[in-house]
């Protein structure tokens, strides 16, 4: 489940509206990293669409998040972002990634603000898309 970060962050590195932000993983350790980023983040698997002996459909939640310093253009330069965001990603086919077929992704939320210590601020949109995973077979 985590091949897919990136292909989201290649295809996010690809949009002009997003030219002079900073798109990385959740593999680097960000706290002094620079701003205005764009980072996407593997969540987990939020449920289990079904599930027989062979193999299991999982739905797995994928975190971009903004983040920006405080100042005059922070709600502006987010604004562009989120829209720029979700144009991109929002019903977007990754199709098959590492041998696995993935559903389209669909944007499920946007989490309140979180305010960092450094002066920055940061919103997360949250996008979920499925895979199938194959158990072990019955002989």
């Amino acid at each position: 489940m985590f091949a897919l970060e990136s292909p989201i962050i290649e295809r996010l590195k690809a949009v002009p509206a997003l030219t002079g932000w900073h798109v990385r993983g959740s593999a680097r350790e960000a706290s002094r990293l620079p701003t205005p980023a764009v980072e996407v983040h593997c969540g987990g698997a939020d449920s289990v669409l079904d599930a027989c002996p062979a193999s299991v459909g999982i739905v797995v939640v994928w975190s971009v998040y903004l983040i920006v310093q405080y100042g005059e253009h922070a709600m502006g330069d987010l604004d562009a972002a989120f829209a720029a965001v979700i144009k991109t990603l929002h019903n977007w086919r990754p199709g098959e990634v590492q041998g696995r077929k993935w559903k389209p992704l669909r944007i499920e939320g946007v989490r309140p603000p979180e305010f960092a210590e450094q002066g920055q601020i940061a919103y997360a949109l949250m996008f979920k898309s499925s895979a199938r995973f194959e158990g072990v077979r019955d002989a």
